[in-house]
């Protein structure tokens, strides 16, 4: 009996050894710095892994915002560039709906509908995620642009740029 205890008390003291791994700041330096050196996957992971084990991080906005990033930025070659969209959308989204008050939410929610407008084609879901904005962040900065964008829904660049003439003259 007392061999199977001492066998328990080291197989819990090595699982809390091994739990001990890095630090949510770890990670998240691990991840800035291989955005750094241009290792966007790793950057990912790192990120990934630090919402996944610490969700209540004072990282995790910032987190979601550099992943969105990455995705947009089509860092990830092996996906194509709607995959990559989709996945910048999604990351997004999930700031602005966590956490609503962050420094980042507004511009993370106005790329949602910049994306879908601009990128994906998708004129109705950017007309609902540029309301959406407006009704969260009416005093924001980008309010203005989210407005114009909202106005300018589907025309073509040279149909905007008429209308910004008319509108100087």
């Amino acid at each position: 009996m007392k061999k199977v205890f001492g066998v328990l008390i080291f197989l819990i003291i090595i699982s809390l050894v091994n739990c001990g791994g890095v630090t949510d700041k770890e990670l998240y330096e691990s991840a800035q710095q291989n955005i750094k050196e241009k290792n966007y996957p790793e950057a990912i992971v790192d990120f990934q892994k630090l919402m996944a084990d610490f969700p209540e991080s004072e990282y995790c906005a910032e987190a979601l915002l550099e992943v969105g990033k990455m995705y947009h930025g089509k860092v990830i070659k092996n996906l194509s560039t709607e995959e990559s969209n989709r996945k910048a959308i999604f990351y997004y989204r999930k700031l602005h709906d966590k956490y609503p008050e962050n420094l980042y939410a507004p511009q993370a929610f106005f790329m949602v509908g910049f994306i879908q407008a601009n990128e994906l084609g998708q004129l109705d879901s950017a007309k609902i995620s540029y309301t959406q904005f407006l009704n969260d962040y009416p005093d924001n900065e980008m309010a203005e642009s989210a407005q114009a964008e909202l106005d300018n829904l589907g025309l073509p660049a040279e149909e905007v740029l008429r209308k910004k003439l008319v509108e100087a003259d």
